[in-house]
């Protein structure tokens, strides 16, 4: 037997290429987005990865700080690093610890999130500055704080990628 539910719409026309529409439907048991196009191009893949990362930033990630558990954004980190066997995770004003493995971690972070050397991985939409070293290590600042990382020569193309492709979405 099918449950009729009650649905609203709103749909929206952008330029004579695509439409977006949003159906209510209060009989879901969890929230679904579904991309309907005719080919999969550019377009389609940048409103896939806006929608993932809109998602994911208000993902929380659960961190302690001695005896104490916290449950912070993923938005607000601005990177993590291994210490004595341990994943630090920093934000501007404070210092976390978890108990993920940098490798997990990269499989669950959204894409604004790139590592940057064996033992760092930064959230590149709070990049502030980039101090180019073509010899070595690369640092990092970040906006709202003193706190910097280094980039290794060897994952500074893919940062670098990484923050070309956030500036590109933002136009």
């Amino acid at each position: 037997r099918r449950t009729v539910c009650h649905m609203r719409f709103a749909e929206q026309t952008i330029g004579e290429s695509m439409k977006i529409k949003i159906e209510i439907d209060d009989g879901l048991a969890e929230e679904e987005i579904v991309i309907r196009c005719k080919s999969l191009n550019e377009d389609v893949i940048s409103i896939q990865k806006r929608i993932t990362d809109a998602v994911n930033s208000r993902m929380q990630l659960e961190v302690s700080r001695g005896e104490k558990e916290y449950y912070i954004t993923i938005d607000e980190i601005l990177f993590f690093e291994t210490a004595d066997n341990s994943v630090v995770v920093h934000t501007a004003g404070q210092i976390y610890e978890t108990n993920y493995r940098l490798y997990e971690l990269e499989d669950l972070l959204p894409g604004n999130f790139v590592r940057v050397a064996k033992s760092t991985i930064l959230n590149a939409s709070k990049v502030r500055a980039i101090h180019k070293n073509i010899t070595g290590a690369s640092e990092v600042e970040f906006a709202g704080t003193n706190k910097k990382v280094f980039v290794s020569r060897n994952y500074l193309k893919l940062l670098l990628t990484k923050l070309e492709e956030k500036r590109l979405m933002k136009v």
